[in-house]
C-alpha cells in the first residue's frame, strides 16, 4: 500500500508540474489579455451589483474615467558634422558639454594633418534622452553646421511585453519551488530542478533584455564629427538603389579586368620563352613523323 501511496503521488507531482509548464507558457504568451481580464470582470460585477441595487445608477455630472497614463519608451539616435577652425580645442569644448548635461563620450578617433595638428575628430557621445535636443543645439554651435541626421524609434510595445514576461516568468518560478519543496522521490527531484533551471535561465534573459531596453531609451547616441575648415566631411551612409549597384556592379568589373591584364602581364614572358623552345621541337617532331619507314626488302640481310 505504501508502494501504491507513493507512486500516486509522484504521478501527481508529475501531473503538477506539467500544469505549470502549460501555464507558466501560456501566462507568457497572453499576459497583457489577462491583465485586462480582472479589470473587466470587476467593471461587470460593479455594473451587476448597481443592477441589483436598484437598476443602473446614472453617472455623476462632470465625473469623467481615468485612463491609465502611459510612459512613451522612445529610442532617439543622431548625426552631426561641424566644422570649426581649431578641431582639438572644440573637441575639448563637445567633451565639456557632454559632461555639463550628465552624458559621456562612449568612443572617440581622431585624424590628423601632416604638421601633426588634428584636422578631424570623430565622436560617439551618449546623452540622457531628456537632454538630447539641448546637447544638439549647443554642439551646433562649435563652429558652422554642415550636416545632421536624427532618428528616433517608440518601443513602447517592447517594454510592456518584456515587463509582462517578466513577471509570468517570476510567478512560474514560485509555483515550481513550491513543487519543489513537495518532491519526494530523486526522480522527482530532478525533473523539477531541471525545469526551475531552464525557466531561471529564460528569466535572465528577460532581465537582461530589459536592462538593454532601458539604456538605449535613457541614454540617446549622438555621432559628433568635428572636421577642419577646407577638408569635405566623410559621408557615412552609403549610397543605396540602382545607381549604387550600377556603379558597384562596374568597379567590381573594371577590378577583375585590372587583376586579369596584371596577371598576363606578370605570365607573358614566360609564354613567349615557351614559344620560342615549343614551336622548334614540335616542328621537329612533325617532321621525324613525315619520313617513311625502311621496307622489310630494303632491310640489310644479317647473313651476307
Amino acid at each position: 500500500m505504501r508502494r501504491i501511496k507513493t507512486a500516486a503521488a509522484g504521478v501527481a507531482l508529475l501531473g503538477m508540474v506539467l500544469l505549470a509548464g502549460c501555464s507558466g507558457e501560456s501566462g507568457d504568451s497572453s499576459s497583457v489579455s489577462g491583465a485586462a481580464a480582472p479589470a473587466d470582470r470587476q467593471d461587470t460585477g460593479s455594473e451587476a451589483a448597481d443592477g441589483k441595487a436598484g437598476g443602473s445608477a446614472p453617472q455623476a455630472p462632470g465625473k469623467t474615467e481615468v485612463q491609465p497614463t502611459i510612459t512613451r519608451a522612445i529610442i532617439k539616435t543622431g548625426s552631426l558634422t561641424v566644422e570649426a577652425d581649431d578641431v582639438d580645442a572644440q573637441r575639448q569644448k563637445a567633451i565639456t558639454v557632454i559632461t555639463g548635461l550628465k552624458g559621456q563620450v562612449a568612443s572617440e578617433d581622431t585624424g590628423s594633418d601632416h604638421d601633426g595638428k588634428i584636422s578631424r575628430a570623430n565622436l560617439v557621445l551618449k546623452v540622457p534622452t531628456a537632454s538630447y535636443e539641448t546637447a544638439i543645439q549647443r554642439l551646433s554651435e562649435l563652429g558652422k553646421r554642415l550636416q545632421i541626421h536624427q532618428e528616433s524609434s517608440d518601443v513602447t510595445e517592447q517594454v510592456v511585453d518584456v515587463e509582462s514576461r517578466i513577471a509570468s516568468q517570476r510567478a512560474s518560478l514560485e509555483r515550481m519551488r513550491v513543487l519543489l519543496a513537495k518532491a519526494n522521490t530523486i526522480g522527482e527531484i530532478v525533473s523539477v530542478e531541471t525545469e526551475l533551471t531552464r525557466r531561471e535561465a529564460d528569466l535572465e534573459s528577460l532581465l537582461a533584455k530589459q536592462k538593454n531596453l532601458a539604456l538605449q531609451t535613457e541614454l540617446a547616441t549622438l555621432a559628433l564629427t568635428l572636421t577642419a575648415k577646407g577638408e569635405a566631411p566623410v559621408s557615412e551612409d552609403p549610397d543605396r538603389g540602382f545607381l549604387a549597384g550600377l556603379k558597384g556592379g562596374w568597379d567590381a568589373f573594371t577590378a577583375t579586368f585590372s587583376a586579369l591584364a596584371t596577371a598576363l602581364g606578370a605570365v607573358l614572358p614566360f609564354l613567349v620563352l615557351l614559344a620560342l623552345i615549343g614551336v622548334p621541337l614540335w616542328r621537329f617532331r612533325n617532321r621525324l613523323r613525315r619520313q617513311p619507314a625502311l621496307a622489310p626488302s630494303q632491310a640489310p640481310d644479317s647473313g651476307q
